[in-house]
């Protein structure tokens, strides 16, 4: 594979009609796929899209939403996901059982843009996470961090527990926060929607190649709005980062694929 799109949902619904499609659609364009988990129904299939697809790998995860629906069971986050409750210990065991056959944990964080976010909320979820991060010291595996409106707390914490192989998905937060992820020798996974916001563009100029990665986070996050996402728009964000580098596609390409197999230990 010459492209690895590190964060997708491949388990959700809207890829109900054509999951098949949509994963050969990205082999043929020679894009490996990160499966992520969110919860244990997610991680269960990512783990058996793995199994079936050879250009498909599984992150397990554990999203900071469901995390805590067991003690929040009111709270709502997308509209169109059904969160059963579950035991975060009790994942934690699974995902420990078949920590060789994920690589890495995520997506995990916390988010506290969320309906009716409390001060209550926050502190159950930097409790999950502060767990969730020390477990993934134990099993050694990296990391992929969700950090909606909780951007420097996510990074605060992950200093605490000196995390050391990080992706920061999506991020969103200002640049002295985005300096210092750097700083931190972590890594900033830049969506197709880099094509119509500056935010991801700032981020592109500002970051060293050797720290970018590329991720779709479909079916969200589309270049064109309205549209379901897939994997092959990471194609999309490979000629936009060329642009604003002003370097060739091949060579942005080629980093993003060595910058991949560093953190997520793949040979």
């Amino acid at each position: 594979m010459k492209y690895i799109d590190v964060h997708a949902h491949l388990d959700m619904s809207r890829f109900d009609e054509d999951r098949e499609d949509v994963i050969q659609k990205a082999k043929e364009n020679e894009i490996c796929i990160l499966s992520s988990g969110v919860n244990p129904d997610a991680n269960r299939k990512v783990l058996e899209y793995s199994k079936k697809y050879d250009n498909v790998l599984c992150s397990f995860g554990v999203y900071p939403i469901d995390a805590i629906i067991k003690d929040f069971p009111n709270i709502e986050d997308d509209g169109s996901r059904k969160i059963k409750s579950f035991e975060l210990e009790d994942e934690l065991n699974w995902i420990k059982d078949h920590r060789k056959e994920c690589v890495l944990i995520g997506e995990i964080g916390m988010d506290f843009k969320v309906v009716d976010t409390t001060d209550e909320i926050k502190k159950m979820q930097i409790k999950n996470f502060e767990r969730i991060l020390e477990f993934s010291k134990e099993i050694d595996k990296p990391v992929l961090i969700h950090s909606r409106g909780a951007e420097l707390e996510c990074i605060e914490l992950l200093e605490k527990h000196k995390c050391k192989k990080v992706i920061m998905h999506c991020f969103s937060g200002k640049k002295s926060l985005i300096k210092r992820i750097v700083d931190n020798g972590w890594f900033l996974s830049i969506p197709a929607v880099i094509t119509r916001l500056e935010h991801f563009q700032m981020v592109a100029k500002i970051v060293p190649l050797t720290q970018i990665l590329t991720e779709t986070d479909a079916p969200y996050l589309s270049p064109i709005v309205g549209e379901r996402n897939d994997s092959t728009s990471i194609l999309i964000t490979i000629k936009q980062i060329a642009k604003i580098k002003e370097i060739s596609e091949k060579s942005v390409s080629k980093q993003i694929l060595k910058n991949a197999k560093l953190v997520l230990n793949l040979s």
